[in-house]
């Protein structure tokens, strides 16, 4: 997978539409648009602040409890991350 500038992808994340930000994510995952809509809808996550959880997630310096600890203190990021780990497992 290739490098994702994830401070570009918070900032565009920001100025777009929601049904644009929802197309971006599916096609850096391998979840569909609908499966998207769904758990950002369920945890109530700023377009934003899902972008703050995934880069978190992907920073590879940080330790697990750094990255829970990160997470934890964004706006509904534990939210948004268990529906996320829900539709992985």
């Amino acid at each position: 997978m290739e490098n994702i500038n994830w401070d570009d992808l918070a900032n565009q994340a920001a100025s777009q539409a929601d049904d644009q930000f929802k197309a971006l994510m599916a096609s850096l995952t391998s979840l569909k648009v609908s499966e998207i809509d769904a758990f950002i809808a369920q945890s109530s996550i700023t377009n934003a602040n899902a972008v703050k959880v995934l880069q978190q997630i992907n920073d590879a310096t940080a330790s697990n409890n750094q990255k829970a600890d990160a997470i934890a203190n964004v706006d509904k990021g534990v939210n948004f991350l268990v529906s996320l780990v829900s539709k992985v497992v």
